[in-house]
């Protein structure tokens, strides 16, 4: 499948520009900038290494459409030999340095485009002291190197004279260079040479400068044209760690260019993006990867579907999949076939999204599970139209989210959603990741940080099922999300638990999820870092007591116990009713945590084991069933668990 080979450092460059190694055109553009080039040349004086090079013939399974690398300009009229997969910068940097009849178009290192002629100080062999990184540099394209605004020249190479007489060698000289030392040795023909006996030094040059990039080698690994695609991909990955990662997206982008020269499947999917962020936001975590695994998973159950209609025998039926090789198994017509009903799929998730309170993409608690949800609305169409199919679509997708299902390799779990969920809502068997699903009490204590999915899905369960505005007395919506900046906030205030409470309630236990709700900013300021039993009065200001009462049983919070700041009755008997919520979702019952959350309070000492027990019974009012609310999956995380309390007191203190 592949060899590896030392092929010289001239013999690549000339290859790559007559043509016959180009550039798959999924690849980058040349980025290096004058300090790297500056750097590479005086490893390949020295004879360092600097890497190897991975090439794959053309003319195999892949067809791939190339260009020229920069430098090269133009058409070369010859047809790619090899397409260079790893090795891009370090050859081009060369190519433009050493062969390129031009001054090198780069960049500084503020990114301000400059062009450079590059050069090499042949007298520094010659002196011990003056470092190879300093016998190369590099001066504007006017070959004049200035200061001071241009009123003061440092270094004037503008004529071969000028280079003769400063002894600095073009490094577009270096690997046919006689005609040069031809010159050089002309014009200190009869002048005193720094270094005296220009016979001598003459031979010198040659080896100690110019043979060291002449006889330079590079390990080339050669990749054969029978190697798959799916190896390319896989190879790519692995070994093109200095630059940027090879995705499937990109590889299917050349192979479709190579298919239909009109047909740019990076602008298409370009506009398909834009036109589905700009109609749903929450769809902002879909990806050109995530598209065309929509595709294969239909593509690929159309073609089983085919076989199995024809009667082939069972070992000879193709699966149903989306990993690597069939989507790189994917060609033209499979895109312009599916591409317009995953679109239409995607943006039919998203409205399922919103009808479960999933606003933004930031709160999707699993964007890889919109794959298989947007293919079972491509599947089923109208058939999810009806209460019953919905209400199944809906186990399915709180199944996903409290299992966890989707948070490691998802392929096959994709195509079991797209057979069984279908074949179920159908009227068939429950599906597998439904029966199996399962959530444990001991979660909740471990869900602090908006990185979780079941973190995310109980922000949005809480809402759909009735959490009420804290100043209103009405369940959210998403007016009220938008416009009253509705977010995750401690019921206990971390300022409290960290501070006035006696004994203090431990980080991991209020910043668990359970000690969590959606609450507007303004009662959030209102809230500040003050104990319930000072927050709720404030909060009676703007809505009646008896209205607040009702809207703290839909968070889940008995108010008797919220006003005596219990915050250890209020963490035991709010953990079970989201427990509840949980498992109406999943369609499963979830086993109390009762002993679970009251273990976990005197595991932390804020309990004695006495402690625990009945709630009272001017305390037993009855819960709404809602859950809670999730935080953004962004590096913000920290908001909620410490900045919240410095800007709510600094908030507070305005009010006040």
């Amino acid at each position: 499948m592949f060899e590896t080979i030392p092929v010289s450092l001239k013999s690549l460059l000339e290859d790559s520009g007559n043509g016959k190694i180009q550039l798959p055109d999924f690849q980058r553009g040349w980025v290096w900038e004058d300090d790297r080039i500056r750097g590479l040349l005086p490893s390949i004086s020295r004879g360092f290494p600097v890497g190897a090079v991975m090439t794959l013939q053309a003319g195999g399974e892949i067809r791939l459409k190339s260009r020229m690398i920069e430098g090269v300009g133009g058409e070369s009229g010859n047809v790619a030999e090899s397409f260079l997969l790893d090795g891009q910068q370090r050859l081009t940097s060369l190519y433009q340095s050493l062969l390129h009849k031009g001054p090198v178009d780069t960049h500084d290192n503020r990114g301000r485009r400059i062009r450079r002629w590059y050069y090499v100080d042949i007298l520094a062999p010659m002196d011990p002291n003056v470092d190879r990184e300093d016998a190369i540099i590099s001066v504007p394209e006017n070959r004049i190197e200035t200061r001071n605004f241009g009123r003061e020249i440092i270094r004037d190479l503008s004529s071969r004279e000028k280079e003769f007489h400063q002894h600095m060698l073009p490094t577009e000289q270096l690997l046919d260079g006689m005609g040069w030392i031809l010159g050089y040795n002309s014009y200190w023909m009869g002048k005193e040479h720094p270094v005296g006996d220009l016979g001598a030094f003459l031979p010198e040059c040659q080896r100690l400068v110019i043979d060291p990039f002449v006889n330079y080698d590079l390990p080339v690994i050669r990749l054969s044209k029978e190697t798959p695609k799916e190896a390319v991909c896989t190879v790519f990955e692995k070994v093109n760690t200095g630059g940027v990662t090879l995705s499937m997206f990109e590889l299917v982008t050349a192979s479709f260019a190579a298919q239909d020269d009109d047909f740019s499947l990076r602008d298409e999917w370009a506009a398909r993006r834009d036109r589905m962020h700009r109609a749903h936001g929450v769809l902002k975590g879909i990806g050109g990867n995530q598209f065309l695994q929509a595709i294969a998973l239909l593509s690929t159950q159309e073609r089983r579907r085919v076989v199995v209609a024809a009667g082939q025998p069972q070992n000879r039926v193709p699966a149903i999949n989306c990993r690597k090789n069939d989507i790189l198994g994917l060609d033209v017509s499979d895109y312009h076939r599916w591409a317009d009903r995953v679109e239409s799929g995607f943006m039919e998730a998203a409205k399922f999204l919103f009808s479960q309170f999933i606003f933004m993409g930031y709160n999707v608690p699993y964007a890889t599970q919109l794959v298989p949800l947007a293919t079972l609305f491509v599947e089923l169409g109208k058939a999810l139209e009806p209460a019953n199919a919905k209400a199944k679509l809906e186990r399915w997708f709180w199944a996903g989210i409290f299992g966890e299902a989707y948070g490691g390799a998802v392929e096959t779990q994709y195509a079991l959603d797209l057979t069984q969920v279908a074949e179920w809502i159908r009227g068939g068997p429950e599906p597998a990741l439904v029966g199996e699903a399962n959530f444990v009490p001991e979660r909740l204590l471990s869900l602090r940080t908006r990185n979780s999915a079941a973190y995310k899905g109980l922000y949005a369960l809480q809402m759909k099922s009735g959490a009420a505005d804290w100043r209103k007395d009405e369940p959210l919506t998403l007016a009220d999300y938008l416009q009253e900046n509705i977010d995750i906030h401690h019921i206990f205030p971390v300022a409290w638990c960290s501070g006035k409470c006696e004994p203090k309630v431990p980080p991991r236990l209020y910043n668990s999820i359970i000690n969590k709700t959606p609450i507007d900013a303004r009662t959030n300021r209102i809230i500040g870092g003050r104990a319930p039993s000072e927050y709720l009065p404030r909060l009676e200001n703007e809505i009646v007591v008896e209205k607040l009462d009702k809207v703290l049983e839909s968070h889940w919070i008995l108010p008797a116990l919220l006003r005596e700041d219990d915050f250890a009755k209020c963490f035991v008997e709010r953990g079970e009713a989201m427990l509840e919520l949980i498992g109406q979702a999943m369609g499963k019952s979830i086993p109390s945590g009762e002993e679970v959350f009251w273990n976990a309070l005197t595991a932390a000492g804020f309990v004695k084991e006495s402690d625990g027990g009945e709630i009272p019974e001017d305390a037993d009012a009855a819960l709404t069933a809602t859950t809670i609310i999730d935080d953004f999956d962004d590096p913000e995380d920290e908001y909620d668990d410490v900045g919240e309390l410095a800007y709510n007191s600094v908030e507070t203190a305005a009010a006040d």
